[in-house]
């Protein structure tokens, strides 16, 4: 199954990192309510599958690119829809906000609202009060504060080094995901968990993942910037959490010495 939503509309998109044909894109989303009839009649149901057809028809000739329900209650339907161009969403808006809809078996004629979308991004004042009041934060310590971000289900191919010669190939390359996130600033640290065999081995119980299996493999990756930028609560790249994770590999490596010793050592017996 693929998990990325594939675009055909590329006039808007920004330009991020053309050694990698690399290019941003803008959110264009709505949030779309419909107002549900009150079921008179016991076991009758009504279908969000046919909500989202009757919506999808108020727009025609235009198109979601993605239409799902965010929230069901017997008193509305709560939707959640992108576009292709954000420059479209006013448009959209006058289709869809005040308009009505009827679904079969119901008398009523059900109100649509629509709006465009908050991105749930950290304002700088979540940010702040965060930090202000998080005990176990020092904002003078990197990794403490908001200097990290962390980014998940990245498809691996986008960071590939074509140029290896070796069977890492598929894996994403550490140095070019270093240079397009430079693109916004000094970086400090990036760290790639997939590309450090020894602590997948071990299976480290740190709460990450690795690999998401798609019809693309995926890979997630931390980036500590010099600045402050959106953070990551989890400490992930504080000195505390990377020298934790050091001495876990170090106990590794010597786990392996050690095995492999007592194996050549049995090996010169026999």
């Amino acid at each position: 199954m693929n998990v990325y939503q594939s675009c055909s509309d590329t006039s808007d998109v920004i330009e991020l990192f053309l050694p990698q044909s690399l290019y941003l894109k803008p959110i264009a989303r709505l949030h779309i309510s419909v107002q549900l009839p009150q079921l008179k009649v016991p076991g009758k149901s009504i279908s969000n599958w046919e909500v989202m057809e009757k919506v999808r028809n108020i727009i025609k000739p235009e198109e979601f690119s993605s239409l799902k329900v965010s929230k069901s209650t017997f008193e509305f339907v709560r939707l959640e829809a992108e576009i292709e161009n954000k420059s479209r969403i006013q448009l959209m808006l006058a289709k869809l906000d005040g308009r009505t809809i009827k679904l079969s078996g119901f008398a009523d004629l059900l109100k649509v609202r629509a709006a465009e979308a908050k991105l749930p991004y950290p304002t700088r004042h979540m940010w702040d009060s965060y930090f202000r009041d998080s005990k176990h934060m020092n904002d003078i310590k990197p990794g403490e504060r908001p200097d990290t971000i962390h980014i998940c289900n990245i498809p691996c191919k986008w960071f590939q080094d074509k140029s290896r010669e070796t069977g890492d190939r598929d894996l994403p390359s550490e140095s070019i995901f270093r240079k397009v996130f430079e693109t916004f600033g000094e970086i400090r640290c990036v760290d790639i968990p997939i590309l450090d065999t020894v602590r997948n081995a071990a299976r480290v119980s740190s709460g990450i993942q690795t690999f998401y299996f798609g019809q693309d493999h995926s890979f997630e990756g931390y980036v500590q910037f010099k600045e402050y930028v959106d953070f990551d609560r989890t400490k992930h790249l504080s000195d505390e959490s990377i020298h934790r994770r050091q001495m876990e590999r170090d106990k590794i490596m010597l786990e392996k010495r050690l095995m492999k010793e007592e194996e050549e050592r049995k090996r010169e017996e026999a």
